[in-house]
């Protein structure tokens, strides 16, 4: 983990971290953006530096009775807030789930960042474009299909 002063930009920590929530951002990002999904390369570089910077933030400001996981957590819950918005019901389908699963992995690749484990949030990024890329292929040769998840007519 970096030491004090990471907000200072003349420290190697603050662009090391900088770097990697860029890197991490830009390559789910530009997977997506290629693919012509929601929540494209800008989308995705914002919410992992963002995270990146709450979380680092957190580490800065902790006191011996500050508890830094506490602004994980509330990120958490505001990027499922922000994931829960994403989803829609249209025609009878529900859409929007993959966009907001990956909107909470780029806040946890972010949280990562965040405290420092930079190769770690580069391996969870690169497991997650790797996943996405196989599903992707193996709907496209029909060897599965996508589910698509209807309501049900007698809930409200």
């Amino acid at each position: 983990m970096c030491s004090t002063n990471f907000f200072t930009p003349f420290s190697w920590c603050y662009w090391a971290s900088v770097g990697t929530a860029l890197i991490c951002g830009g390559l789910i990002g530009i997977e997506r953006q290629l693919l012509g999904k929601p929540a494209g390369l800008r989308i995705c570089i914002i919410i992992v530096l963002a995270t990146d910077i709450f979380v680092s933030l957190s580490q800065e400001l902790t006191t011996e009775t500050g508890d830094p996981s506490r602004v994980i957590a509330s990120v958490a819950s505001g990027v499922g807030f922000l994931g829960g918005g994403v989803i829609l019901a249209r025609h009878g389908r529900i859409q929007g789930v993959t966009t907001a699963a990956t909107i909470w992995i780029l806040a946890a690749i972010g949280a990562i960042i965040g405290l420092g484990k930079f190769f770690a949030a580069i391996a969870s990024t690169l497991i997650l474009i790797v996943v996405a890329i196989f599903i992707d292929v193996l709907e496209v040769r029909g060897i599965i299909t996508k589910k698509e998840i209807a309501p049900e007519d007698d809930q409200l």
